[in-house]
């Protein structure tokens, strides 16, 4: 890429970055080289000016850039240098600030340097399945934010895309710990970005219907989802809750559940559940078969006094 145009010395910096992501010693070692002359408002190198569309950078940076082999790079490498290459024009041509655009440059490579520890990026199509799990369980908290935003994201839109009308096909997205991910109350984000997560959720449950895009969500924390998703939702499985700010999101949301039904929540049974909502004609208990063995979740509560017993008998036989 070679951009024209009047020389900014904020770029020198991001040129050395992209020599350094494209693994150029040859080229680090010319900018590490080069200074801004301010007088002239250009760059130089042992009195040799150069513009980007000059004579001097066509003879000594145009024959190293023409050499670099990019064909080993990963996407994110390859990301972070598009990014790059549009700051450098962008500034070029005046169109942002430099002091104003820097720390997101930061951001960006810490949040692609967490991406890529959880995300392999492949070019072949994913064979279908009838039901993908993806588990964040190993992944940090800022990524439980990030990924499940990417990921409804690429499916909301390439399906809006492609449906037919009337929908052809559906894509259904079960959120597991929903609070997680769907909550406002973030300390670890800005304001904007957070605004941005929760509103293509937000989309994704109003909208997303009339293409055939539903969301179910599970939360043990139901009153730190957003108040706007929640009233989307149509049908309801409520287990027991105690929280008062969880039984007042029910009684100010649900309007199909009455106040009988309302009052055995916080004393419901393990596996029991009220259901109500549009597919109901009244709220109903129900009580849920627990599953095999084999085909139960590890997410038992630690049963303490199991634990501690033979933790007793077989760390501290013998001791007096």
């Amino acid at each position: 890429m070679q951009v024209t145009g009047e020389c900014k010395p904020a770029t020198l910096d991001l040129m050395r970055t992209i020599a350094r992501l494209v693994n150029s010693q040859e080229l680090e070692n010319y900018l590490g080289g080069v200074n801004w002359h301010s007088m002239h408002s250009k760059f130089y190198n042992h009195g040799a000016f150069f513009n980007p569309d000059g004579e001097n950078y066509d003879k000594y940076i145009d024959p190293i850039v023409a050499a670099i082999d990019i064909a080993g790079l990963d996407d994110f490498n390859q990301l972070v240098i598009r990014v790059n290459l549009q700051l450098i024009g962008d500034l070029i041509n005046g169109y942002v600030q430099f002091e104003h655009i820097q720390p997101l440059l930061k951001r960006i490579e810490a949040s692609l340097d967490s991406l890529r520890k959880v995300l392999v990026i492949q070019q072949e199509p994913l064979e279908e399945k009838l039901l993908t799990v993806i588990s964040l369980r190993r992944c940090k908290n800022e990524i439980k934010k990030v990924l499940p935003l990417l990921l409804a994201k690429h499916y909301y839109n390439s399906h809006k895309d492609t449906v037919a009308t009337p929908p052809d096909k559906t894509v259904h997205l079960i959120i597991d710990e929903a609070h997680n991910i769907l909550s406002e109350q973030s300390t670890r984000e800005s304001e904007s970005w957070k605004d941005y997560r929760l509103e293509q959720f937000e989309e994704i449950i109003k909208e997303g219907r009339k293409f055939g895009v539903f969301i179910t969500i599970a939360s043990q924390r139901p009153a730190d989802i957003s108040p706007t998703i929640v009233s989307q939702l149509h049908n309801f499985f409520i287990h027991r809750l105690v929280n008062d700010r969880d039984l007042f999101l029910i009684d100010n949301t649900i309007t199909t559940l009455d106040s009988l039904s309302r009052s055995l929540i916080p004393n419901l049974a393990q596996g029991c559940c009220v259901v109500t909502g549009t597919a109901f004609d009244l709220p109903m208990v129900l009580q849920v078969d627990r599953l095999a063995r084999e085909k139960q979740p590890a997410s038992e509560d630690v049963d303490l006094d199991l634990l501690w017993t033979g933790a007793t008998e077989s760390n501290f036989d013998g001791v007096q």
